[in-house]
């Protein structure tokens, strides 16, 4: 074999080694590192009806934990992530379980969260396909959360410190949202919690002035352009972070368990 010959097949060998690295690499990430790696994004939302009220309260939003088996590594880790930033509130917008048996966790999870107010929370498309009957609801009200979905209530701030209004839209929850708004003054600083993203202009457009979302993962892979071609075929384009849609705000969450 020839001195360029056997250089070339080197050449090919190492860069055949390089990608199959490169693609363990990825899927070792995709599989092992990101899932279990919880991320937290501190974001500040520049609404003068919210800054108004909220001044430097503490919201945090959990969405798509897609719990199954047991309270693992990852739970544990968003727990504490969770506690160490003191929250005032905690929303979570859907997609709690993966299967029947998993709704115990999800009260196990919410009781060791230290949360100066409550949480909050609306249903999504994994749980009406896992969940039967009213006594999960139950269940985790007991442990700290309510579920709003289909309904709005006025959080108190204390004395002389304001309210404002939470409503909750959940998952095939489109018929929901004249109920959801029902009876909250234009005027009034609104927050919504929807487990659809695509939902909220109609809910911006009914006064919301911030819609926080999940159940996109953050388009599981993010791809230019994605969101515009999921546009085109019926889906949300609403993938992941800020959009500002009218006089409101959204923000999408990707998710814990993506």
């Amino acid at each position: 074999m020839r001195p360029g010959s056997t250089k070339f097949l080197l050449l090919a060998a190492l860069l055949g080694l390089a990608v199959v690295l490169a693609a363990g690499f990825i899927l070792f990430d995709a599989l092992v590192i990101e899932p279990n790696w919880p991320v937290v994004n501190s974001v500040r939302i520049r609404d003068p009806t919210l800054a108004r009220v909220l001044k430097d309260r503490r919201i945090v939003q959990v969405s798509d934990l897609h719990l199954e088996g047991e309270i693992g590594f990852r739970e544990r880790s968003l727990i504490a992530r969770i506690n160490r930033l003191r929250p005032d509130c905690v929303l979570f917008t859907g997609d709690y379980v993966e299967s029947a048996a998993a709704s115990p966790l999800v009260a196990r999870l919410v009781s060791r969260l230290q949360v100066r107010m409550w949480c909050y929370g609306v249903i999504g498309n994994a749980d009406r396909a896992y969940l039967r009957g009213g006594g999960f609801a139950e269940d985790w009200k007991r442990s700290g959360l309510s579920l709003i979905g289909g309904r709005n209530l006025k959080i108190q701030l204390g004395a002389g410190e304001g309210f404002f209004w939470l409503a909750g839209v959940d998952h095939e929850g489109g018929g929901e949202i004249p109920a959801a708004l029902e009876g909250i003054p234009a005027s009034d600083p609104l927050i919504v919690l929807s487990a659809r993203p695509d939902l909220a202009p109609a809910l911006i457009e009914g006064g919301a002035d911030l819609v926080v979302s999940g159940d996109t993962h953050g388009g599981q892979v993010g791809l230019p352009g994605w969101g515009r071609f999921l546009s085109a075929y019926g889906r949300s384009p609403y993938l992941r972070g800020f959009y500002r849609l009218g006089e409101g705000w959204l923000y999408v969450n990707r998710g814990i368990g993506s």
